[in-house]
């Protein structure tokens, strides 16, 4: 009867079922679609399953060698080789297919000996995200480079910071681009620790509860290019807080990204005017001429909505899901792919965006002049040269920047005489403070090169940390690329290993 069917996908329908899903329930409850994204990790379980079966005597040389030979010719073909049909449920059970339609089922029957779709698939996942994760790496540190460029252009080039969107201090765009770049460094370091979350195989804990047969946990992992085993069988099988973990990476990380992205649409109005958009990572308007949109950071900004909806919708099908394994989580894993997509091509973007900004001096300085921006040092310098304290000090500056405001005044109006003013009505008497310390307080480059403290904006701090930040992020890449290798050296040893 099997023999006659076999040309149906009845591969789990000839024994505790007896009717066969319509084509509408099949389409509802596969996840064939979603599983081309795991084919590779899938095939490479596969094989290394049964390498571990034979070399634990559990699945005799010969038959060993028709099912390996049978998943590096798949390998070889690629996903094309497959039948997707959504009655076979996913890619697992088309892959056991394929090995017994190429070595019969007394042979290829035995490919699921003491292993489970539930143990399969989540070592697929980790084995899949492990490279999503180096390869989200890898654009960060490219974005990195990106900023680090720009800041090293501009160590000079004064500009507003901001806190409520007000002007609020001088710095440097340097210094404030990196004020980024140590924000995307922390989320490197996040994902590195989601890499290392991830890379456990789960691989033995079959459905829950492992097998009776005598299996080697230890041997398949180090076959897969995993560090270590997941302890528990039950944990294995069910756990998705890698998932969860490596989402939540993406979503800081797209946060921070979005925070970049909104400056550089604000910062690049006619408002601001203080960066120009690179004509490629822009585009104009059907109907005004005139227009030219900074689209790019507009998407990366909405992008960043859509990887934390990711995020909270895998928070949504995990909670409350009893132990251990539920068909709830084949929905987990699209919401992962889709924020990893997202976010890597976002970086690469961006990247090259942040690379090709134009910032416009005149009119950076010209905006952190605006404000009074430099009072704080004002207020600083009354306390250095007299017996007030800073809390009268910034009362004193306050009264006269408010003066100033009443009489239409710009910081560079401001004369001694205003100053003494507002000491006399704050404290009662008048300061002493010649000219030349009033205009150096009120100057926004001496104000930035006054602050050489570590992380400050003085020039010769911030090249310090471009400098620390360079020689880190060169560590970075090669430690990453070195990552990429190991996965890749065991994939190799893996395809090549039990040849006869």
């Amino acid at each position: 009867m099997y023999a006659k069917n076999w040309g149906k996908p009845k591969l789990l329908r000839r024994g505790r079922l007896q009717k066969e899903m319509s084509s509408e329930v099949s389409e509802y409850t596969s996840s064939m679609k979603d599983d081309v994204r795991i084919f590779d990790s899938v095939v490479k379980i596969n094989i290394a399953h049964i390498i571990m079966l034979h070399e634990n005597g559990i699945i005799p040389k010969d038959e060993a060698a028709k099912i390996v030979g049978a998943l590096r010719d798949l390998h070889a073909r690629g996903i094309g080789a497959l039948e997707l049909a959504p009655e076979l449920e996913d890619i697992h059970m088309a892959v056991e297919k394929f090995v017994i339609s190429s070595t019969g089922e007394k042979v290829g029957g035995k490919l699921n000996t003491a292993k489970s779709r539930n143990d399969q698939v989540a070592t697929a996942i980790r084995m899949t995200l492990k490279k999503e994760l180096l390869g989200v790496q890898f654009a960060l540190l490219d974005l990195l480079e990106s900023l680090m460029s720009q800041a090293e252009r501009n160590v000079k080039t004064i500009m507003p910071g901001y806190t409520h969107l007000q002007v609020a201090q001088p710095t440097t765009f340097a210094h404030h681009l990196m004020a980024h770049a140590f924000a995307f460094l922390n989320d490197f370091i996040r994902l590195s620790h989601a890499l290392e979350a991830t890379d456990a195989c789960p691989m033995g804990a079959c459905a829950l509860a492992g097998t009776s047969f005598p299996i080697d946990r230890k041997r398949i992992a180090e076959l897969l290019g995993f560090k270590k085993i997941v302890e528990n069988t039950m944990d294995a099988v069910s756990s998705r807080d890698f998932v969860l973990q490596a989402m939540s990476c993406a979503a800081i990380l797209m946060t921070n990204l979005s925070r970049l992205a909104e400056e550089i649409v604000l910062w690049s109005t006619s408002e601001f005017g203080m960066i120009e958009v690179p004509d490629e990572f822009a585009a104009t308007s059907s109907i005004m001429p005139q227009k030219k949109n900074p689209v790019v950071a507009e998407i990366a900004r909405a992008r960043a909505g859509h990887v934390i909806g990711d995020l909270f919708g895998a928070f949504e099908i995990m909670k409350a899901l009893p132990q251990s394994y539920s068909l709830d989580m084949q929905d987990l894993t699209p919401l992962l792919w889709d924020a990893m997509d997202m976010t890597a091509e976002s970086l690469k973007v961006m990247s090259k965006l942040v690379a090709g900004i134009k910032p416009n001096p005149v009119q950076m300085r010209r905006n952190a002049e605006r404000g009074f921006s430099t009072a704080t040092e004002l207020a600083d310098e009354l306390t250095r040269i007299s017996d007030m304290s800073f809390r009268e000090a910034h009362a004193v500056v306050g009264r006269m920047v408010a003066k100033a405001i009443e009489r239409g005044k710009n910081p560079q109006d401001i004369t001694l005489e205003d100053l003494i003013e507002a000491h006399v009505e704050v404290l009662g008497k008048k300061v002493e403070i010649d000219e030349t310390k009033l205009r150096d307080a009120l100057n926004a480059q001496k104000f930035v090169e006054a602050r050489n403290l570590p992380g400050g904006p003085s020039p010769k701090e911030v090249k310090r940390q471009i400098s620390r930040l360079k020689k880190l992020k060169q560590r970075l890449r090669e430690a990453t690329k070195t990552k990429l290798k190991q996965i890749e050296m065991a994939d190799e040893r893996l395809l090549k290993l039990f040849k006869f």
